[in-house]
């Protein structure tokens, strides 16, 4: 029997596998296809990053607004005591423009019937001394607050007895406007000429910070009008 080594060699040589040159230019091509391929994967998961924390700023700007407003529209004017108690304490709403690193960050103060009983330890509820304000971060973002207490007790001091009710702010505005249309920064005695009287409408802007665009930030607005206003 007559082995033929030529066709052997031939057919060993077939199943080998592939060349070094074969091994480079297949990998070139797969580094090609990567290279072109990462770009598009990264870009869609930040995209992602992206649709959820605006998706987190949209829910958080709508429910403070909703508290906001409820608030305002709760606003009653308070009786007199008899008591002595100075002007300031028994305005009906006192709202008060201010700046944090030359940004807008201002304060209100109103008299509502929106009062939370969080301890359930009251046996009463509805009057509340109502108070937002804004206080900085470490990270340079605003936080807003509300302090919310009892009718029958005093303001408590400024900027103390609140929650965090919205965070990751860039700025935070109140304006007033009455009956006239004209627009106020500020509303307190010396502009509505009586502690008793009430803007007609309050103008409301949150400004959240847009990590992917700071010189851009997220504006949500809106306008409660005041049903006691005079």
């Amino acid at each position: 029997m007559t082995l033929d080594y030529t066709n052997m060699y031939n057919s060993c040589k077939r199943l080998a596998g592939f060349t070094l040159l074969e091994l480079m230019i297949a990998l070139a091509i797969f580094a090609v296809i990567v290279s072109m391929i990462y770009p598009a994967y990264t870009d869609t998961y930040r995209y992602i990053d992206i649709a959820e924390t605006q998706a987190e700023i949209y829910e958080m700007a709508r429910t403070t607004m909703i508290r906001i407003v409820e608030d305002l529209e709760s606003t009653y004017i308070p009786k007199e005591l008899g008591n002595n108690q100075p002007n300031e304490e028994m305005e009906s709403l006192a709202g008060q423009n201010d700046f944090i690193e030359g940004r807008r960050a201002d304060r209100i103060r109103f008299f509502s019937k929106s009062h939370i009983d969080i301890t359930q330890t009251l046996t009463e509820g509805g009057d509340a001394k109502i108070a937002y304000y804004p206080l900085i971060n470490e990270d340079e973002t605003i936080s807003l607050y509300r302090s919310d207490t009892p009718g029958n007790l005093e303001w408590p001091e400024e900027n103390t007895k609140g929650w965090i009710i919205c965070e990751g702010l860039y700025s935070i505005s109140f304006t007033y406007t009455d009956k006239n249309e004209n627009t106020y920064d500020d509303w307190d005695e010396s502009v509505s000429n009586s502690s008793k009287k009430l803007p007609a409408i309050v103008n409301i802007k949150l400004e959240f910070v847009n990590k992917d665009d700071p010189d851009t930030p997220l504006t949500f607005s809106t306008a409660v009008a005041i049903p006691l206003a005079d």
